[in-house]
C-alpha cells in the first residue's frame, strides 16, 4: 500500500474523550455512526483477519499477525507506532474483526479503559503493544527473520504461548532489541525440549523464570551491545542464567 489513512488529530481526541458518551456504538456490529463521527469516507471492510473460534479467540493470532504484517510490510515505523493510523483501522476497515476478537461485552474490568487500550493507545497499558491490531503487526515485525527458511520461525515461537508473548513484547527494552529477543525465544524452546526429555528439572513457575531471564538479559544489556553479537553469542550469554537457576544434566548449546 502506498497511501495510508489516519484519523485527524482533532477527530481522534474528540472520539477518545467521548468514549463514555458513545459507549453503545462499540457494541454494534455496524460502525457507520463512528465513521460519521470521524468525518471520513467510509472504508471498505477488510477481511484479511479472521476469528475462527469465538471460544478461543487467540487461536488465530499467529496467522493473523503474519497476514497483517504482509499486508503492511512496507509500513514506516513512524506510522507503526502512531495511534492515528491504528485507531483509524480499528474503527473502520477492521471493525468486523475487532468486534469478534475484542468485543466490549467480554471486557474484563472497566469498559472505557478496555476500549482505550484495544481500539486506541492507552498510555497506561504499554501503548501500541496492546492495541487490537498494532500488537499483531509488532509481533511479526519484531520476530521476522529473512535469513531463516521460515522467516516467521521466531513469530511462531513467540505466539506459541500467548502469556509469554505478552510478557516479552511488553518489556520495552527487550522488544526493541531483536537479537536479545530471539535469544530468549530460542532458550524458551530449548527449555521445553529439555523438560520433555527429562534433561532438566521441570520449572514450576515458567512465567517467573522467564521474568528473571528477561531481567538478566536487560542487565547484560548495560554492558553488552546485543546488536553486535551473533545469534550463538547472544544465546550463550543468555543461557548462563539457565545454568545458574536450573539443574541441568548437560549444557545445551544452540
Amino acid at each position: 500500500m502506498s497511501a495510508y489513512k489516519i484519523i485527524k488529530s482533532a477527530s481522534l481526541a474528540e472520539l477518545k474523550e467521548n468514549i463514555e458518551v458513545n459507549l453503545s456504538l462499540y457494541s454494534s456490529d455496524k460502525n457507520k455512526e463512528i465513521i460519521d463521527l470521524l468525518n471520513t469516507d467510509e472504508a471498505e471492510p477488510d477481511n484479511t483477519l479472521i476469528v475462527t473460534d469465538l471460544n478461543q479467540k487467540s487461536k488465530d493470532d499467529l496467522p493473523n499477525a503474519i497476514r497483517l504484517y504482509e499486508k503492511f510490510s512496507n509500513l514506516p515505523l513512524s506510522l507503526a507506532s502512531d495511534e492515528k493510523f491504528w485507531a483509524f483501522l480499528t474503527h473502520t476497515s477492521f471493525w468486523g474483526y475487532m468486534r469478534q476478537r475484542w468485543p466490549i461485552e467480554e471486557a474484563e474490568g472497566n469498559s472505557i479503559e478496555f476500549i482505550k487500550t484495544r481500539y486506541f493507545f492507552n498510555t497506561k497499558n504499554k501503548t501500541f503493544y496492546r492495541n487490537g491490531l498494532s500488537r499483531l503487526w509488532w509481533y511479526a515485525y519484531l520476530t521476522y527473520d529473512s535469513t531463516k527458511e521460515d522467516p516467521y520461525y521466531y513469530t511462531r515461537l513467540m505466539l506459541s504461548n500467548q502469556e509469554i508473548a505478552n510478557l516479552l513484547i511488553e518489556t520495552t527494552n527487550l522488544a526493541r532489541n531483536q537479537v536479545a529477543l530471539k535469544a530468549i525465544l530460542e532458550i524458551i524452546i530449548k527449555i521445553d525440549e529439555l523438560e520433555q526429555n527429562s534433561n532438566i528439572n521441570r520449572i514450576k513457575n515458567k512465567r517467573e523464570f522467564i521474568r528473571g531471564l528477561i531481567k538478566y538479559v536487560n542487565l547484560i544489556g548495560g554492558v553488552t551491545v546485543w546488536d553486535i553479537l551473533s545469534e550463538s553469542e547472544a544465546y550463550e550469554k543468555a543461557w548462563k542464567y539457565v545454568e545458574k537457576h536450573t539443574k541441568l544434566v548437560f549444557p545445551a548449546p544452540i
